[in-house]
């Protein structure tokens, strides 16, 4: 699947050469399939379809550039053969059965929240599923999410676990948590690595902060795909 991803985006970029709104589109592709390989189906459908909005490339993006998708039209054969190699990716996805397992354990101890970055929509929608399979009351935050139930959310993830309301993994993207605080969470996990340093500073300034409840804070990286 990977081979196959950077072989089309080498005839990509040398059909387009020199374009540079192809040459950002490209890089956020191969930095969904870095993220999760299982995100990268959905995302080739929305580019094909047009539904990818500028708030969501601006999410996707390490820097404030507005993609223009308008070449598209021209490598559609392209995607459409990743896309097809995208829909018979195996399920078995060692990634998420550790990201899983790490939850599960914070999930037995008093303390038992958990903050989850990504950069992408599609990789959260994917870890929302499979956290709901293991019964964990979860939330997703992005930045098309309105303030007031990003609010309500943040409100739910502060209840202790006893609370019938209470959620206990957030999933959000950078834009989704941008002004709100969770000191009293103590765990926070990357799913993904973003390019930008300042980026993972941001994501971990969350829950590391004045105010922070715990002694300690535990951040876990996953840089394998």
């Amino acid at each position: 699947m990977h081979d196959g991803l950077l072989e089309v985006i080498e005839r990509i970029l040398a059909r387009c050469h020199g374009r540079q709104n192809v040459k950002f589109m490209m890089t956020t592709i191969r930095r969904q399939a870095a993220s999760c390989l299982y995100g990268l189906g959905p995302m080739l459908s929305g580019i094909l379809m047009g539904k990818f909005d500028s708030l969501e490339l601006l999410e996707a993006s390490d820097s404030d550039d507005v993609a223009d998708l308008s070449f598209v039209g021209q490598v559609r054969s392209d995607i459409e053969s990743l896309l097809k190699k995208a829909n018979q990716l195996a399920p078995h996805d060692p990634k998420v059965e550790a990201f899983v397992k790490v939850l599960m354990e914070k999930g037995k101890l008093p303390k038992n929240k958990s903050l989850v970055f990504s950069t992408f929509r599609h990789t959260l929608k994917y870890l929302e599923t499979h956290c709901n399979r293991t019964g964990l009351r979860v939330g997703l935050i992005h930045g098309d999410v309105p303030d007031e139930e990003r609010a309500s959310l943040r409100r739910r993830f502060s209840l202790p676990q006893q609370d019938a309301d209470a959620i206990d993994v957030l999933l959000s993207t950078e834009v989704g948590c941008e002004g709100l605080d969770f000191q009293f969470c103590d765990l926070l996990i990357n799913y993904d690595l973003p390019w930008n340093p300042m980026r993972i500073e941001q994501r971990i300034g969350r829950i590391d902060r004045y105010g922070q409840q715990s002694e300690t804070v535990v951040i876990v990286n996953f840089v394998r795909p």
